[in-house]
């Protein structure tokens, strides 16, 4: 108990890593529940890495002397989020619009989308080695090292995300199951899809930007899992995601915190330590 009252006092040197983690992993399964529903669970790794590619473009292009990243460093960190969210929409936009004309493998497409963002990311960053440094901050997710100003930014940017995805769930959950339904309905359908893509773009390019690409990898897809057996309905489903990757945040500082561990991997091993106990309890009811 000491422990926690320290971690959530006012004068805590980490508040940026707690508050960080905690909304991260509250916000990002509200957005993965519809990678789970959508069957499109491989572009929560896909994206992640399309992101990352994107900051590393970001970097090349000032050792190539464009010198857009001068000017400090929290104006790298702007620079470096727009590339992220514009190589991340760019990549949303075209594997939707793929999938809509049903041409080739889903998975085929996204294993390329992989390979091609991870070889990028590597080939940006070689032309400009002084950038090797930030970048590998960037994608670690240093939470810590950013402005407040920034943190409080991201804090907003979240928020707004997690308030589209309660507002708008029926809407967003109707394109999802039944797209033809939607239409009669009178939904316009690829309004409401060009939103969610929207809204899944930007977080996961936030996302890389404060917890990493693994991280979100994982507070995508693994609450989402843990939490679809206990689900009677989209509200619950999403509720219940958001508290598992909510605690798996938490308890992956904790842990970090006070046994000296690496943030990014404690909290995605928590999350898997959750899905492996919603397994359990599942098959534990299923046999009595």
């Amino acid at each position: 108990m000491e422990t926690l009252a320290h971690i959530f006092s006012p004068g805590f040197l980490l508040h940026h890593a707690v508050y960080g983690s905690l909304v991260v992993g509250l916000v990002c399964p509200l957005v993965g529940v519809y990678f789970v529903l959508r069957r499109l669970v491989f572009w929560g790794i896909a994206l992640p890495q399309v992101s990352a590619a994107g900051i590393a473009f970001a970097f090349m292009l000032q050792g190539l002397g464009f010198g857009l990243l001068s000017g400090g460093e929290s104006h790298e960190r702007h620079l470096a989020i727009a590339a992220a969210v514009a190589f991340t929409l760019a990549a949303v936009l075209a594997l939707a619009a793929l999938e809509r004309k049903g041409d080739g493998s889903s998975e085929g497409r996204v294993g390329v989308l992989y390979a091609l963002a991870a070889a990028a990311a590597i080939l940006f960053v070689s032309w400009n080695a002084a950038g090797e440094t930030e970048l590998m901050g960037l994608l670690r997710g240093e939470i810590v090292s950013i402005s407040e100003s920034d943190f409080h930014a991201m804090l907003y940017c979240f928020a707004g995300v997690a308030f589209c995805m309660l507002t708008f769930q029926r809407e967003f959950s109707l394109v999802s199951y039944d797209r033809d339904m939607a239409v009669v309905l009178g939904r316009r359908a690829l309004g409401w899809d060009l939103l969610l893509y929207l809204i899944v773009g930007l977080t996961v390019s936030l996302g890389v930007m404060t917890v990493g690409p693994l991280v979100i990898f994982g507070l995508l897809v693994i609450p989402p899992l843990a939490a679809l057996p206990w689900a009677r309905g989209m509200l619950s489903f999403s509720l219940l995601s958001s508290l598992c990757g909510g605690t798996s945040a938490f308890a992956g500082f904790w842990l970090s915190y006070t046994r000296d561990l690496p943030l990014g991997p404690v909290i995605v091993c928590a999350a898997c330590a959750a899905l492996a106990v919603s397994s359990a309890l599942r098959m534990l009811i299923k046999r009595t």
